[in-house]
């Protein structure tokens, strides 16, 4: 129990992170109904929902498979972009279909995930091209040319 303890308290920051992008998904994703459930309005109830529920299976999944917590960072991220984008477009019948929506979220997470490697990629492409050596942007890291 001990260590399970110190793995949440070590990724503490994590899951508040993930708490609060989880709760503003929820929120934003069911915005425009006007609903009270157990004495609150229904985004604010589906939000917390979707922040426990959400912050549990973080923190469980970062316990067992580790190597997964930028998984899991991508996937908070490209929810709220979900939600954002069913709520701005007002195409709520794409967020009720689960398998359209887990499908955007996780491709969405995917490409989040690659961008640095494609970054990386294209830097090194241009100099190959242009065989100038030129500072190394930061976001790519300090590698040095051989």
């Amino acid at each position: 129990m001990k260590r399970i303890i110190g793995h949440v308290d070590s990724q503490k920051r994590r899951l508040y992170a993930i708490a609060f992008l989880a709760f503003a998904a929820g929120y934003v994703l069911y915005s425009h109904i006007e609903v009270t459930r157990f004495g609150m309005p229904l985004p604010v109830f589906t939000g917390l929902l979707y922040m426990s529920m959400i912050v549990f299976a973080t923190a469980v999944s970062t316990y067992f498979l580790p190597k997964l917590a930028r998984v899991t960072d991508a996937v908070a991220v490209t929810r709220l972009g979900f939600a954002v984008w069913v709520a701005g477009t007002q195409s709520y019948e794409v967020a009720a279909s689960p398998l359209i929506g887990a499908t955007i979220v996780i491709g969405g997470a995917m490409v989040l995930l690659q961008l640095r490697s494609w970054a990386t990629l294209a830097v090194q492409s241009m100099r190959a091209a242009t065989a100038v050596d030129q500072p190394v942007p930061v976001w790519v890291g300090a590698q040095r040319r051989a």
